[in-house]
């Protein structure tokens, strides 16, 4: 256990390091901070369907290393329980879900890669944050139920796009001891205007259900389905490298 820990914290450092670019210490504006849940899913999905998600001028990233490695977009499962202002006074609506794409690139004119959020699916009234937001009827239920050694997590997610089409999660598996994760910090940029991007810095809990790469393999079951015409890939040729629950998130968001 504890070298699976300490396998556990050595990837997700280098992931964070691959997806977290240094910049030059600007000025910052605080908009909001968040209280969620989430889960990740870390797809290998055909080189040229990811590669169509990108901004033109960006060359689709398979990540190299960490418990995510082998993937090159994630399906991001959110569930928002309180969304606050800049003076942490509860938003309109203070609660929301969606479903964020993500995908992973390098340009020879950029330093370093970049993390950019191709899609988001949203509950109404839809935030827009990154300029490709979907307005979309999402459902979510959860069960914990208590096993001879921890809990059995289940969960379903479904996603219905105004725009058509249709994504299912059915997770259930023996849930592991989560780990703190704290001072965090990314920088997503939006594929729809890749010059723009967001600040987040946030602690977590988070359980590796699932790593590949790390050799970790589910103990349980998940089924992931995506009909929806503009997530090309997702047509069962895609192969699930990690799956991350992160039942505890909490965020402070900046603009640049």
């Amino acid at each position: 256990m504890t070298m699976a820990r300490s396998l556990f914290a050595t990837g997700c450092a280098a992931a964070c390091a691959l997806a977290v670019f240094a910049a030059p210490a600007l000025p910052e504006t605080v908009i909001g901070s968040n209280v969620e849940s989430r889960v990740i899913l870390a797809f290998k999905v055909d080189d040229a369907a990811a590669q169509a998600r990108l901004p033109e001028g960006w060359q689709t990233l398979t990540l190299p290393q960490g418990p995510l490695a082998g993937a090159n977009e994630l399906v991001v499962f959110i569930d928002r329980h309180l969304r606050m202002d800049a003076e942490g006074k509860p938003a309109t609506p203070y609660a929301s879900r969606s479903v964020a794409l993500v995908s992973f690139g390098v340009s020879p004119d950029a330093a370093g890669p970049r993390t950019f959020v191709t899609r988001v699916y949203e509950t109404p009234p839809i935030a827009d944050s990154y300029g490709n937001g979907a307005a979309a009827t999402i459902r979510r239920e959860l069960s914990l139920e208590d096993a001879d050694d921890g809990r059995e997590h289940e969960e379903t997610w479904s996603v219905e796009p105004e725009t058509g089409g249709q994504m299912t999660l059915k997770l259930k598996y023996d849930a592991g001891r989560p780990g703190w994760q704290k001072g965090q910090e990314s920088q997503p940029y939006s594929a729809a205007r890749p010059e723009f991007h967001r600040i987040y810095r946030y602690d977590q809990l988070v359980d590796l259900a699932m790593s590949d790469a790390l050799g970790k393999p589910l103990d349980g079951e998940i089924e992931f389905a995506a009909e929806i015409a503009e997530m090309s890939g997702y047509d069962g040729s895609e192969a699930l490298k990690a799956v991350l629950v992160v039942p505890v998130y909490v965020r402070e968001v900046s603009l640049p």
